[in-house]
């Protein structure tokens, strides 16, 4: 299949600083509406408060619903569900939380998303489990979002879902609201279209996805596969030229839009005495010369296992870096109930235990393994304290770990090893790219690493780290709503005329 590029669509539009200036007088209410979101509602006793959470992508909409004001629709993950929209003042966004049943949960969430949509999507059809009750409840779910959100945005706002979670949601509210600009981030990746073809309700996911407006992706090669889906599958009209996808009565606008980090925020962070200190404390802990980071959490698609068979290949054929290397694992527990979760935390620990016993001597350990969630602090100093990040998924949307461990190196001072098959690496191509299911490949790229010259190393990152600063999170999310809001008007334009004839 041709690459998205090769078919001659044009990336997002460039980006104009005047969108960040806008006064949130000018701008329309902006709605988020995610599975999850970014806070968590905290009893004591009879009152209630609500507290932001830490990480992940919901960050940057807490940046953006905070500075502008706004709403967030999401579930309410067993805390009492606030509607109509409660006021978040600390927070300065109202909340709305959906709230799910067991059963909704036990079928929509752990069932459709986790065990159908997440390997589907990270093409690993093998790990794939298609129920049609999982189905009949992803349905119901997404039609509850549906209803909540034509019932509580206001006129004049955007709406912009997040995530394969809400796919069907929305055709669902434009059935109801005709009046909003409705769009769609998809964060995960989206697979071939012969991958894509094995989902028994493939057709009514694209359908679903096509209600909105404007279609996001994190590269061109996404882009690329949505595109084709909505040909092959729906029979959909495609214009490649730029990303118009026509189907029934309705266009929708495909683009890639990179989602990149808080550059400046974690810049800051490394550089701050406390994170120095704490970087130099690990180091000193670890007694070697030469730290690899790995940070995931633990999913089959991170390649962690890949990433372990790798730094054991390394060691088996460069025995002169025994006692001079180390490597940091850093592993969040995730998904814990799943049976597949639980079993590659078993490989992971098995693996671990078996390379420690082989290599370890005269006091030297070669892996550090951390089983645990650790504070944005904690893993700034372990950024700021390694020398290589290596970084294998099998299949990533974006990682924004290997662009939070760039922005951590304002000296320019490190070496990022990242899997080619992750969404970064269309981006970040100065990094040592790597097939992770090549130990061989793994090994020899550590060696690299290590043995670069400072002079190459800086080279190499200093690219790297223009490239993340300058598609910062504020740029990625003006980029998509100024988007949004042509296409919108667009499309509003078109149906009048159409009327008018």
């Amino acid at each position: 299949m041709d690459s998205y590029r090769n078919k001659n669509v044009s990336a997002s539009p460039s980006y104009d600083q005047r969108e960040e200036r806008k006064t949130a007088a000018n701008e329309p209410t902006l709605v988020v509406m995610s599975n999850r979101a970014p806070i968590r509602v905290v009893r004591e006793g009879s009152r209630a408060r609500l507290e932001p959470t830490v990480g992940g992508v919901g960050t940057t909409f807490l940046r953006l619903l905070g500075r502008n004001g706004g709403l967030w629709i999401a579930w309410s993950e067993g805390q009492a569900a606030l509607t109509p929209p409660a006021p978040a003042p600390h927070l300065g966004f109202g909340l709305s939380l959906v709230d799910l049943d067991e059963r909704e949960v036990s079928q929509y969430y752990h069932g459709m998303c986790n065990r159908a949509l997440w390997p589907l999507m990270h093409s690993m059809v093998s790990n794939c489990h298609f129920d049609a009750a999982h189905w009949q409840q992803y349905r119901a779910v997404n039609r509850k979002f549906a209803e909540r959100a034509a019932t509580v945005v206001p006129g004049g706002s955007e709406l912009w879902i997040q995530d394969f979670h809400l796919a069907l949601t929305p055709r669902l509210v434009r059935a109801r609201r005709t009046d909003l600009p409705i769009g769609v981030f998809w964060h995960v990746p989206f697979p071939p279209v012969e991958l894509y073809r094995v989902f028994p309700w493939r057709s009514e996911l694209l359908e679903g996805m096509l209600g909105a407006n404007l279609v996001g992706f994190h590269t061109p090669s996404y882009t690329a596969n949505f595109l084709e889906a909505c040909e092959r599958v729906l029979g959909a009209q495609v214009d490649w030229s730029d990303g118009r996808v026509r189907y029934q009565s309705g266009t929708s606008r495909v683009l890639p839009f990179p989602l990149g980090i808080p550059a400046d925020y974690f810049e800051q962070l490394a550089a701050s005495p406390r994170i120095r200190e704490r970087a130099q404390r690990i180091r000193r802990g670890l007694r070697s010369p030469v730290i690899v980071l790995g940070v995931d959490r633990l999913d089959y698609t991170k390649g962690i296992l890949e990433r372990l068979l790798g730094f054991e290949r390394f060691l088996e054929i460069n025995p002169a870096y025994h006692r001079l290397v180390t490597l940091v694992l850093i592993a969040v527990p995730s998904r814990t109930k799943l049976a597949d979760y639980v079993r590659l935390k078993g490989q992971v620990d098995e693996c671990v235990g078996r390379i420690v016993g082989r290599f370890s001597s005269e006091g030297w350990v070669p892996i550090r393994y951390l089983y645990t969630q650790l504070s944005t602090d904690e893993l700034a100093a372990y950024y700021a304290g390694a020398d290589i990040a290596l970084l294998t998924p099998l299949r990533d949307g974006m990682n924004l770990v290997a662009k939070e461990f760039i922005a951590a190196h304002p000296n320019d001072d490190a070496v990022l090893i990242l899997s080619e098959f992750a969404g970064a690496a269309e981006e970040l191509t100065e990094a040592l790219l790597v097939n992770p299911y090549d130990s061989e490949a793994i090994a020899l790229r550590l060696r690299q690493a290590i043995e670069m010259s400072a002079e190459t190393r800086a080279q190499r990152m200093s690219v790297l780290r223009e490239k993340v600063r300058s598609n910062s999170l504020e740029r990625w999310s003006s980029e998509f709503l100024g988007t949004l809001r042509k296409e919108f008007e667009l499309e509003a334009g078109c149906t009048a005329e159409a009327a008018a004839h």
